[in-house]
């Protein structure tokens, strides 16, 4: 991270750090929770039904290193030792932060929390529980399958991009990306999934950062499809996907159009890009790791 990033983030956690003592002198036995931008609607939830605290107080940071910020200005002050605080960064393309020791923070087993609402699993719960179907039922198969298939596909064609992002992100270059929808390079239709784009085009979009060579791209597809890609890769890619086929499989599903489904299926599922997090998020998945981490809180809240 360049020196201008690095003083950008420190100033961005000092001013959480001041809304934190601010609130702390008030409420010194709340349970305080640090998240990445809004991840909170993700998380929310489970913090509550896991730690069930008397009263929580969620604080947004700016980015990982906001959330990093705040920490280390946390735990090297005494006068906070006692304070009851969880932190939460999603891994990302970065090594993993267990790698410098910070234990007490809880980093995503996957990219971003955005991976937990596009497994199979999830997938399968939205189904149940927005197009009341069931495991016996055929187009509960059928949806599956279609699922299955089309997020192969997504991966295929998702996995250039992928790799030279994080390649970039390796090299620390002037990469920003917070706002490129995956639309700008594959098409999504319930019949198949198409790259529309090409190495060139990239550079074309971001010409001002440096080359990266085949070999590069080539062990970094390798190293990210060696995982599963469906937590590999970045996390508001996949949500874009799986927001783009569950529109397009709700209106099929109200029209009963074969050979999606063999009836119509009354589906009032209304989704946008802005709001999937929060609408989506009881359908999630929750990983071990997660619970783990929050259940330890539970004693001391």
């Amino acid at each position: 991270m360049s020196v201008d990033k690095l003083r950008n983030s420190r100033g961005k956690a000092v001013a959480v750090f001041v809304e934190f003592t601010r609130l702390y002198k008030q409420y010194e036995t709340a349970f305080y929770c640090f998240f990445e931008g809004e991840d909170s609607k993700y998380y929310g939830i489970r913090i509550r039904n896991i730690v069930r605290p008397e009263k929580d107080i969620y604080l947004r940071c700016s980015g990982k290193e906001g959330v990093l910020g705040i920490y280390r200005m946390l735990s090297s002050r005494q006068h906070y030792v006692n304070a009851k605080t969880a932190y939460f960064v999603d891994k990302d393309f970065d090594e993993s932060i267990y790698e410098k020791g910070m234990n007490s923070i809880y980093e995503t087993p996957c990219y971003s929390v955005e991976n937990f609402y596009t497994s199979a699993q999830c997938f399968s719960e939205i189904l149940r529980s927005e197009f009341k179907l069931t495991e016996s039922d055929e187009n509960f198969e059928r949806c599956i399958s279609l699922y299955t298939k089309l997020q192969g596909e997504f991966h295929n064609s998702v996995e250039l991009i992928n790799a030279w992002v994080a390649c970039h992100r390796e090299k620390s270059s002037q990469l920003n990306i917070s706002d490129l929808s995956v639309s700008r390079f594959v098409r999504i239709d319930l019949n198949q999934v198409v790259a529309m784009y090409t190495i060139d085009d990239l550079y074309s979009m971001f010409p001002n950062i440096p080359m990266i060579s085949q070999q590069e791209i080539d062990e970094k597809k390798a190293e990210l499809s060696a995982k599963t890609r469906q937590k590999s890769f970045r996390g508001k890619f996949e949500i874009e996907f799986l927001l783009a086929v569950l529109q397009k499989l709700t209106n099929e599903a109200n029209q009963g159009t074969y050979p999606y489904f063999t009836r119509k299926v009354k589906v009032v599922l209304s989704l946008a890009r802005r709001t999937i997090i929060s609408d989506l998020s009881q359908y999630a998945d929750t990983p071990d790791c997660l619970y783990s981490y929050l259940e330890s809180f539970r004693s001391t809240s």
